[in-house]
């Protein structure tokens, strides 16, 4: 058998990030597990099923925020001060408002665990790709939902809008009639802010369209443990109200949370191309990841079509539906055969363990070559004088340091090779993924070992730690990754149940292990509990299989439930807490004091009504008929130019809207400057052909105020 080089060992940058959040992982199962039957109280390992329930959580809490706010500058800042006023009403919005910040923080924590543990190439693509999708759409939402407070911060998404939009969208604010004119624009922003979470419920379905058995809901622990979290904060920290929004008042500083509203800030000092430009570029990059960073498996499964049987066992364990069952029509007795489709195929091998016919494969990593070679060493250690002890464990297990390192026997012969200097081993060709070697016993005394690491541990069939014992071995142990945290799924749910309920398992000592990756001392500690005599290593050959211990677990109380669940609390009161503290007062980036807006809306002059119409275009056009009907409305440009104090400080240009330049002209300009009387200047052309003023006065400017000079085109002037 060629070797094939694993993908997943090979990229060490990803697997020294991989190891970190192991670690952290490791410490939480330590305090958060009540016993090896228990599944460990880690809400690392249900992140995205937590994102799901915090949506649920925002939209309860919604609806409720929904049915007293009230739409509109003149109303929403009051609507939601009423609601704060009362402590149900401020409970209910201040979790409201943390579970957003919680949403975002735990979705960026799934994806980064994604990444890490290289789930995001190949077949699963669609996910990564939707999950980015889902997690933009999340900020969108919630940006919209910071707007409709109408306060401090809103406002200054409001300007930065405004610089960024022009238009209509900045005349809307400072035209006059704010109220009337930005209703329906609140309105629109509320329905967005309410429908388009139905988007959400679809991108969560395309993001889980590829998995088996997909997990919707969070353990109900988790579920209490993030409700209650969420509460002691709000009761702890209730969410205030920053200064109402108004236009005519300068910004200098807010509160801002920067989960949501922290480019405002960053835009402001990169300036807008430097920072979405880097945005996009980094997101694009992100996004991009499973072609740019693209790798192989060992897979695809290939079905062995004479030894099909139809049973269907591989379909049914397949955990991202990349086998289906299809009619044969061929000679044999059977009416279904597996198919395998490649694409979808991720090389976990857990169709391998799942069929009790040995009539499927992965491609590059064939169980039975190492079948074969794990039985014959076995025996050749039996035939020593000592039984070796098989450790099956998966790749992730085997790259981040769970299994101890093999010490190699030192060659005695041409044919052989000892261990610990007395039991010889014939080294054949192994396959890379066996390593036969030494591990050492309590006493620091060498003791064989053959260790066996497999895509994951749902490819082992139980046949295969009854053949350990029938080929001489004094037992194995089976490590899984925790049930819940498994790089495919599903491997260790499916290894527990076969080795579970399968009878042929009686027949020596197995164990088997749910560990988060790095466990060493557990599994060291099982060996040599194991391997402790040769008295002992031969009883336990004839002894009945033990999967997770080999005494009995005593059922815990309630209060050892409570005790260990309460750690999954705290690490959600954590992570929940450093997300809500991410609001600081975060001050503008503003030149001066003062302002001075001077804001245009302008039916401009219709091109064709100009006087240097060739007369050769005017000659052919019918008598009495408008040049404007036949040509179209392009209008002219419109030209500002601003004086303060003599100085020229802005000289602008204005082009029409529309397709054809045949819509309005609007402009908003503003200048900064120290509070105290300014002597400004307006000068406007919008013939292409004269300068004319339509503004000379004494114009008075309070620290920190806005001064709003609005273009009248009824009386040619600009207008407080």
């Amino acid at each position: 058998m060629a070797k094939q080089p694993a993908i997943y060992p090979r990229r060490r940058w990803l697997r020294a990030l991989e190891r970190g959040t192991a670690w952290v992982e490791r410490v939480i199962n330590r305090f958060g597990t009540v016993n090896e039957r228990v599944r460990p109280y880690n809400p690392l390992y249900h992140l995205g099923t937590l994102a799901i329930f915090l949506l649920i959580v925002l939209t309860i809490t919604g609806l409720y925020l929904t049915i007293f706010y009230r739409p509109g500058v003149d109303r929403a800042y009051a609507s939601v001060a009423g609601m704060s006023a009362t402590w149900f009403g401020s409970l209910i919005r201040t979790i409201h408002r943390y579970a957003a910040d919680a949403l975002i923080v735990v979705s960026i924590l799934h994806a980064l665990k994604t990444f890490f543990s290289d789930r995001f190439w190949g077949s699963r693509w669609l996910a990564w790709l939707s999950g980015w999708a889902l997690l933009l759409l999340f900020w969108l939402i919630g940006l919209m939902g910071y707007w409709l407070i109408w306060d401090q911060p809103a406002q200054w998404l409001t300007e930065y809008f405004i610089h960024l939009l022009q238009g209509p969208f900045a005349y809307t604010f400072f035209g006059g009639q704010i109220a009337s004119a930005t209703f329906s624009l609140f309105v629109i922003i509320l329905f967005l802010h309410i429908f388009l979470p139905i988007l959400l419920l679809i991108g969560i379905i395309v993001h889980l369209l590829r998995m088996a058995r997909a997990s919707y809901w969070a353990p109900r622990w988790l579920m209490i443990a993030a409700v209650l979290t969420l509460a002691l904060l709000s009761l702890w920290q209730p969410l205030s109200l920053a200064l109402p929004a108004d236009v005519n008042v300068v910004v200098r500083q807010a509160p801002l949370d920067w989960w949501y509203l922290g480019f405002l800030p960053l835009a402001e000092r990169l300036g807008d191309g430097w920072f979405w430009g880097t945005a996009v570029l980094i997101l694009v990059v992100v996004v991009a990841f499973p072609w740019l960073f693209p790798a192989r498996h060992d897979g695809p499964a290939v079905v062995i079509a004479p030894n099909c049987t139809g049973c269907s066992a591989c379909a049914h364990e397949c955990p991202y539906i990349a086998i289906e069952m299809v009619e044969r029509n061929d000679d044999t007795a059977y009416n279904m055969l597996a198919v395998v489709k490649p694409t979808l195929c991720t090389g976990c091998g857990i169709c391998v363990g799942a069929c009790p016919d040995k009539a499927i494969e992965l491609d590059r990593l064939h169980s039975a070559v190492m079948r074969q070679d794990l039985q014959r060493t076995l025996g050749l250690a039996q035939a020593a004088g000592e039984a070796a002890i098989a450790v099956y464990a998966c790749e992730r297990h085997d790259v981040l340091g769970t299994l101890p390192p093999v010490a190699k026997p030192k060659p005695l012969a041409e044919a052989g090779l000892t261990i610990g200097g007395a039991i010889p081993l014939l080294q054949a060709k192994l396959p890379p993924r066996i390593n036969v070697g030494s591990w050492p016993d309590g006493q620091g005394q060498p003791r064989p070992v053959i260790t066996c690491v497999v895509p994951c541990t749902g490819m082992l069939h139980p046949n295969w730690a009854a053949e350990t014992i029938e080929a001489g071995g004094a037992g194995a142990i089976v490590i899984s990754c925790p049930g819940h945290d498994c790089s495919h799924r599903e491997g260790p749910t499916w290894i527990a149940n076969r080795l579970r309920r399968r009878r042929t398992l009686r027949k020596g000592n197995v164990h088997f292990l749910e560990l988060a990756p790095g466990s060493r001392q557990q599994v060291l500690a099982l060996w040599q509990q194991m391997v402790g005599n040769r008295s002992e290593n031969d009883a336990s050959r004839q002894a009945v299989t033990v999967v997770g211990g080999k005494t009995a677990v005593s059922t815990p109380s309630p209060l050892e439930f409570l005790r260990h669940a309460l750690v999954g609390l705290a690490i959600l009161f954590v992570t929940f807490l450093g997300a809500i503290w991410l609001t600081p007062l975060t001050g503008t980036n503003l030149p001066a004091d003062g302002q001075i807006r001077f804001v245009i809306n302008h039916g401009g002059e219709v091109v064709a009504n100009a006087d240097e119409l060739p007369a050769d275009i005017l000659e052919k056009l019918p008598e009495n008929v408008d040049p404007a009907q036949v040509l179209g409305g392009e209008r002219l440009p419109v030209r500002l130019r601003v004086a303060v104090d003599g100085n020229i400080v802005i000289e602008e240009s204005y082009e029409a809207r529309g397709l054809r330049g045949e819509g309005a002209i609007y402009g908003l300009e503003s200048w900064w400057g120290l509070p105290g009387m300014h002597n400004v200047t307006i000068w406007l052309m919008d013939d292409e052909t004269e300068w004319r003023t339509v503004f000379d006065d004494t114009v008075t400017v309070a620290e920190d105020a806005v001064v709003r000079l609005l273009y009248n085109p009824e009386r040619d002037a600009f207008e407080p």
